[in-house]
């Protein structure tokens, strides 16, 4: 029997099956159902975690699962998630504050400030034409001191939470591009800049305290929090009703295993049964380009 869907849900299923559903990355899904942790994942052993996790979302113990207990079980992990993430990123933000306050006098000034952001756009202004466009070549990317020393691979579960990032030419445009034009010049990244201190600095003493730094912060991540929560959330229910093949509201293991077997085999690229570090990353998706073609999914 097959079931006809539009291509639009269809890659709803891709994107969630492996964004959201599994884990996005090797080290994700190994650090999820590795249970013996030896960082090694037999297929075997994923699929004996898998079973655990489906029989921990059946709380009524009928052997299948409807949507409110697909659902209920995702939203736990994510909640958790994010509020690890929430936790990380308040704390780097605390980290960000004092590495700015280049004299250590407990206050940023606009000065300290543009200091920052004339070596961010610097970085950013890669053929150093005094402006950051799209399709500027990307910057060479930042390595750390742990890199540096050791260029193996370690296991990292990827942040579920993920602000706008000025670290790649398009999100930099995107923060810093008032006028719309696909371009940033030096003069329109530091009057954003200012703007941002401005609205920052509540008390207008032109310098931020630690407390009005992260607050404000704090305000950006918590929208985005709110944001992520609901597209992870509207995602699984798709999920749900892409993976119910037979469309009777209930979900088989076999059915749960469609995302959980695609998340697999991509990443287990030499084909030999087991996740581990040392496997070749997989081929970037295409993104499918019409909304309009239909695909069928064999029950």
């Amino acid at each position: 029997m097959f079931k006809t869907v539009s291509l639009a849900v269809v890659s709803a299923l891709c994107i969630s099956a492996s964004a959201v559903a599994a884990p996005h990355s090797v080290s994700g899904i190994i650090l999820t159902y590795d249970l013996n942790k030896d960082e090694s994942l037999p297929l075997e052993e994923f699929v004996d975690a898998r079973r655990a996790r489906f029989n921990a979302s059946d709380s009524n113990k009928d052997g299948v699962l409807d949507e409110s207990e697909y659902v209920y079980e995702w939203e736990g992990k994510v909640e958790k998630r994010l509020a690890e993430d929430r936790k990380a990123s308040v704390k780097q933000t605390h980290i960000r504050f004092h590495a700015v306050d280049s004299n250590d006098d407990e206050f940023i000034t606009i000065d300290e400030v543009n200091a920052v952001g004339e070596r961010s756009f610097s970085r950013m202004d890669s053929d150093n034409d005094g402006v950051v466009a799209l399709g500027d070549p990307e910057p060479a990317p930042r390595r750390s001191a742990s890199q540096e020393k050791d260029d193996k691979p370690e296991l990292v579960q990827r942040p579920m939470l993920r602000m706008p990032t000025s670290h790649n030419i398009e999100g930099f445009v995107t923060l810093y591009d008032p006028n719309g034009d696909e371009k940033v010049t030096k003069e329109e990244f530091h009057a954003v800049r200012k703007a941002q201190f401005q609205r920052t600095d509540e008390n207008s003493d032109d310098k931020l305290t630690e407390q009005e730094y992260v607050l404000e912060f704090e305000d950006r991540l918590d929208a985005q929090i709110e944001k992520t929560h609901e597209g992870q959330i509207k995602q699984t229910y798709v999920r749900f009703e892409v993976l119910d093949t037979d469309e009777n509201g209930k979900m088989t293991f076999s059915e749960y295993m469609v995302s959980g077997f695609n998340a697999f085999h991509r990443y287990d690229t030499n084909g030999d049964g087991y996740l581990t570090l040392a496997d070749p990353a997989p081929a970037p998706r295409q993104q499918e380009q019409s909304d309009t073609t239909t695909a069928q999914v064999s029950e």
